[in-house]
C-alpha cells in the first residue's frame, strides 16, 4: 500500500497493530509531485510532512505556485509544504547557482552527473527529517519512515529506492503504481481545480531543451542571461579544457551562447551576482558521519 509499512516493534508482547509509519512527501512544485498530492488526497492518505527542497534557482512561475498549493493544502487538512535549503557549513555562496559561480564550474548535470540533485534536494531533506521527532520516535521503534516521490508512470527506471538497502527509508512511487502518466497527473491537477504548474527546474538547468530556452529567454530575459554568465565563467575558469573540453557549455554538447547567437535571441543586461536574503525557512546541512552498520546516525 502507499502509505503504510510494517514496523517492527522491541519486546515480548508487540502491539498487534503497530503505529503507521511516518508518512513523507518530497515535493517538487510540479506537475508529478502536484498529482501525488492529490491522488493521495483522494484516496484518503494524509502525509504527515510535506519538503521542499529549494535550490534558489527555480523560475518566478513555480515560485509563484507555492502559495496556491499552500491554500489547496490548508483546505484539504494536509500539512503545509515546509521549504528547506541546503546550507554549507563553511562555505559562503546560498543558492546552486553561486555554488557554481564561485567553483567556475557548471551544475553537474553538464558533466554527466547528479550530484546537485543529491546536495541541493535530496540531503536538506533528509537533513530536516533526521531532526523532525515522529522519524525519530519511528527509528527508535524499529520503523522506516515511508518517503513518497512522485515519478510518474514510464519512469520506473528512477526507482533506486527498491533496492531496499536504504536503513532509515522505505520508498514508494504512488504515481506509477496508478499508472498516471503526465497527460494523466495534468488532468487530475485541472480535475482539483488547481492551474497545472510549470515545470520545475532550475533556469540554468543543463537538461533543458533548445524550445525551453527560447522560451526562457522571451519570459524572463535577465535570467537567461545570467545562465550564459555562468557559462562563460565556467568557459573562462580553471577548470575548462579548452578544445579537449567534453562539456562545451551548459547544454553539454553546445553552447547557450552560441545557441542564442544562432537563433538571434534577446539579450538582456546581466544582473549583478548577489546573496540575496531567502524567502522560506532553512536548514543548515553539515557533513553527516558515515554511519557504522546497525546504526542510523
Amino acid at each position: 500500500m502507499v502509505g503504510h509499512s510494517v514496523c517492527r516493534q522491541p519486546g515480548l508482547f508487540p502491539d498487534p497493530q503497530p503505529p503507521r509509519p511516518p508518512l513523507v512527501v518530497a515535493y517538487g512544485l510540479g506537475v508529478d509531485s502536484t498529482a501525488l498530492l492529490i491522488g493521495l488526497k483522494e484516496r484518503g492518505i494524509r502525509p504527515d510532512l510535506i519538503l521542499f527542497a529549494d535550490t534558489g534557482g527555480e523560475k518566478p512561475a513555480t515560485y509563484a505556485y507555492l502559495p496556491l498549493m499552500q491554500s489547496w493544502l490548508r483546505d484539504v487538512d494536509f500539512p503545509p509544504v515546509i521549504t528547506v535549503r541546503y546550507r554549507p557549513r563553511w562555505a559562503s555562496y546560498r543558492t546552486l547557482y553561486e555554488n557554481c559561480w564561485q567553483n567556475e564550474t557548471l551544475p553537474s548535470l553538464a558533466f554527466g552527473r547528479k550530484s546537485c540533485s543529491l546536495k541541493w534536494k535530496r540531503q536538506p531533506q533528509d537533513q530536516y527529517v533526521r531532526s523532525w521527532a515522529p522519524a525519530r520516535a519511528a527509528w527508535n521503534a524499529g520503523c522506516k519512515v515511508r518517503k513518497l516521490i512522485g515519478f510518474e508512470a514510464g519512469e520506473e527506471y528512477r526507482r533506486y529506492g527498491d533496492q531496499g538497502n536504504d536503513p532509515a527509508y522505505d520508498y514508494g512511487y504512488p504515481l506509477m503504481d496508478w499508472e498516471w502518466t503526465r497527460e494523466i497527473c495534468q488532468r487530475v491537477i485541472s480535475g482539483a481545480g488547481l492551474p497545472v504548474p510549470p515545470k520545475s527546474a532550475c533556469y540554468f538547468c543543463p537538461a533543458s531543451k533548445k524550445p525551453e530556452l527560447v522560451q526562457l529567454s522571451v519570459d524572463h530575459p535577465q535570467l537567461f542571461q545570467q545562465a550564459v554568465s555562468l557559462e562563460d565563467r565556467y568557459r573562462a575558469g580553471k577548470h575548462w579544457r579548452g578544445a579537449a573540453a567534453s562539456t562545451v557549455g551548459l547544454g553539454r554538447r553546445f553552447s547557450w551562447r552560441q545557441f542564442a547567437a544562432e537563433v538571434a535571441l534577446p539579450r538582456s543586461p546581466t544582473p549583478s551576482i548577489t546573496q540575496g536574503d531567502s524567502l522560506y525557512a532553512e536548514t543548515e546541512c553539515r557533513p553527516q558521519p558515515k554511519s557504522r552498520r546497525g546504526q542510523l546516525w
